[in-house]
């Protein structure tokens, strides 16, 4: 009988160590897309929107609500997965790995969610030089993601001075903690800075 009981306990644990591998990549990788795509439910200023119709429009009302605060949960609790699964010489290169794929992934969906706005019979000419606020609020949107990943990597380098217990939940950590800190000063700072005109321009549109 304990035969058995520890084969199913050895294929338990390897089933549960690829589903960890696989959410590994999966989860960061979904953050990335509802980063580049929905915003992160922060709202969108489009580059074609006139100077009157930025500071109407481009809001987001589902900030701070209990679906958002689950999927930043999530997300943060993901970035954490690829900690402990391939380490060595003191360096846990899957986290490094996915880390960077996921940058360099990442980067590719905001670019392509940005200019999504441009495709279409009804796209509109942009309002200000450089299609302000293209890209920008997407680097912006996608700052906590990234010192995150940043974060993930430097303590993959590190690994074998840091437990792996502390390279999960630091990067969970730091993208909650930022993300919130976005939201607050999402409203009353950021939001007008994307709205007006661009800084290398000034007031006139």
């Amino acid at each position: 009988m304990m035969p058995v009981v520890e084969r199913l306990t050895r294929l338990l644990r390897a089933a549960v160590r690829d589903l960890v591998v696989v959410a590994s990549v999966v989860v960061p990788g979904c953050a990335a897309v509802w980063i580049a795509f929905a915003q992160a439910d922060f709202g969108f200023v489009y580059s074609g929107w006139s100077a009157a119709s930025r500071y109407r429009l481009g809001l987001s009302n589902d900030l701070w609500d209990w679906d958002w605060l689950g999927w930043i949960a999530l997300y943060g609790a993901g970035f954490g997965l690829s900690a402990g699964v391939l380490w060595r010489g003191g360096r846990d290169w899957w986290a490094i790995v996915v880390a960077c794929w996921t940058l360099v992934s990442g980067g590719a969906l905001v670019w392509v969610g940005q200019g999504i706005q441009f495709v279409g019979p009804d796209s509109q000419d942009c309002t200000y030089s450089g299609c302000w606020p293209l890209y920008w609020q997407g680097l912006i949107l996608s700052t906590p993601a990234i010192v995150a990943l940043v974060v993930v990597i430097v303590l993959g380098w590190w690994a074998g001075r840091v437990g792996v217990w502390v390279r999960r939940v630091v990067p969970a950590l730091v993208f909650i903690t930022l993300m919130l800190l976005l939201a607050l000063v999402w409203q009353p700072w950021v939001l007008p800075f994307l709205q007006g005109p661009p800084p290398w321009q000034g007031a006139v549109p």
